[in-house]
């Protein structure tokens, strides 16, 4: 029997999750901190009404999250917050927390659907990828993306190699914004050269794209080729929302890490070149059971711990937005993390010999603004004059 997945014409991930940073950049390490669950963390915010933002921020970095925080909740407790440090702390908490399994309360005792209903679900995904998808209008919408970074403590070669200097480690914090206007034309995705990324001395960081067509139909056809599994029943904002769990081996893959840049010792100097790696991946899919729309869906890279790149991850959510006369689903809110050794490595080191923590680079995208696009053509004759 055919896999109706098999019908998805995969699109490498390439684009996804590419880092371009400075040779001696630093890396991260994070202090113990308490692990709350949700209920805890809103109880933490009702006991700090009336702080101030920088008391409320200071607070919401002892703590980590040891479940997700859904998009409402999320908005809900950001839009009681005080100011900017406050709000940044609570979305560097929320995106360390996305890939996590949802709270208790919002896991349905649903009964796991049989053989034919698990068809039925699958072949509605395909319907929904291969139909919805490519034909969405053609559309502008603006993408905001804020940056956060950490710093791990380091010894370092002083100035011109002489002494050694130690630097403490720095907890995640935020870098900058970058704001780009996004065209969707043809089911083509298209940045605006003129609303091109600009996070003021943050030139480089965490690059990540795809998220209106690549990233999805490549996941699914990957998925596909690997394994595919039931997870569970959620609550969702309309009712029971269903969840697959999928696993793909590194030959089926198509998803590539890149980074930038791995230093090597040429006799007495350095020269770099690009991390780039295709690798094993897993993670989960949930979606309308009724209607086969991806509500949520996350990819994590298998890679080891140790290596150069340890980590990389990117998980985006969906939800219904009017174009024109339609309401199609298109991305609301996307988590990008990555996990690499940045630092200059000691002579003779090769990259399996990293023993550090590695640096964090975390990526909040919100999309909005969602409109449509229309071409406007001028005819003009010889009676209308000069144009």
């Amino acid at each position: 029997m055919i896999n109706p997945l098999l019908l998805l014409k995969a699109a490498p991930l390439a684009a996804l999750l590419a880092f371009c940073t400075p040779l001696d950049a630093l890396a991260p390490s994070a202090p113990a901190v308490e692990s709350i669950t949700v209920e805890q963390l809103t109880a933490l915010l009702a006991a700090d009404e009336g702080k101030t933002d920088a008391d409320i921020a200071a607070n919401l970095g002892k703590v980590q999250l040891s479940e997700r925080v859904s998009s409402a909740r999320f908005a809900r407790m950001s839009a009681g917050l005080p100011g900017e440090k406050s709000r940044q702390a609570l979305a560097i908490l929320a995106d360390s927390a996305a890939l996590l399994g949802p709270p208790v309360a919002e896991v349905l005792s649903n009964p796991t659907p049989d053989a034919a209903a698990l068809r039925r679900m699958m072949v509605v995904i395909v319907d929904y990828a291969n139909s919805k998808t490519h034909q969405l209008p053609n559309f502008v919408a603006i993408r905001t993306t804020t940056a956060f970074e950490d710093r791990p403590a380091e010894d370092r070669v002083g100035e011109g190699g002489v002494g050694m200097v130690s630097l403490s480690a720095l907890p995640t914090r935020f870098v900058g914004t970058a704001t780009s206007s996004i065209t969707y034309r043809d089911g083509r995705e298209v940045v605006d050269g003129k609303s091109a990324p600009r996070m003021g001395s943050h030139a480089q960081g965490l690059v990540t794209a795809g998220e209106f067509g690549p990233f999805l139909s490549t996941v699914l056809a990957d998925a596909a080729a690997g394994k595919t599994t039931w997870g569970q029943w959620v609550q969702g904002t309309s009712g029971p929302e269903a969840v697959y769990r999928y696993s793909v081996p590194r030959k089926q893959s198509n998803y590539v890490v890149r980074f930038c840049c791995v230093a090597e010792h040429a006799s007495k100097s350095f020269t770099t070149h690009v991390f780039s790696e295709q690798v094993a991946y897993h993670g989960e899919i949930q979606f309308d059971p009724a209607s086969g729309a991806i509500l949520r869906i996350t990819a994590e890279a298998e890679l080891p711990r140790g290596d150069l790149v340890s980590g990389a991850s990117m998980v985006v959510s969906y939800l219904p937005v009017q174009i024109g006369a339609r309401t199609v689903i298109l991305p609301a809110h996307s988590v990008s993390l990555l996990q690499a050794h940045t630092a200059r490595p000691r002579h003779g080191m090769t990259s399996p010999a990293y023993t550090t923590p590695p640096k964090t680079f975390l990526n909040d995208t919100v999309f909005d603004q969602y409109r449509e696009y229309r071409g406007e053509v001028r005819v003009l004759t010889g009676e209308n004059g000069a144009p």
